[in-house]
């Protein structure tokens, strides 16, 4: 037929991602966190910080390559941010994180190119 398919080349480079969470006890979901996390969120729009809040990386310095008409395969233990790697290449990532680095699709950045017209991040959902 003669029909070429699009092809994305994704290109990431010194990408680190991070993220504010709260430390020791006050990092366990129990009902007393969250009606101090909502209080505290509260008194933070009037400017005021209390609680103590620690900067996670969870990525750091990555750069890498997709090529197009590749099968690319990504593996690491538990908790190594295989998918936080994706959802920041899918431009999905969570706005509370915080990004650094430059991503870009066929040579133009995220906010140049809408991943999602060429291309597809769909999550695991384990039932064990």
């Amino acid at each position: 037929m003669g029909i070429e398919l699009p092809t994305v080349e994704v290109r990431f480079e010194q990408l680190t991602v991070q993220a504010k969470c709260h430390v020791g006890s006050r990092a366990l979901p129990t009902l007393l966190n969250t009606a101090r996390n909502i209080a505290e969120s509260a008194l933070g729009l009037c400017g005021v910080r209390l609680g103590r809040q620690a900067t996670l990386t969870i990525l750091k310095d990555v750069s890498g390559v997709v090529r197009p008409s590749r099968m690319t395969l990504l593996l690491g233990p538990p908790s190594s941010g295989k998918t936080t790697l994706l959802l920041a290449l899918a431009g999905k990532l969570d706005p509370t994180l915080r990004r650094t680095g430059e991503i870009t699709y066929n040579g133009f950045r995220l906010d140049e190119f809408v991943p999602q017209k060429t291309a597809a991040y769909i999550s695991q959902n384990d039932v064990h």
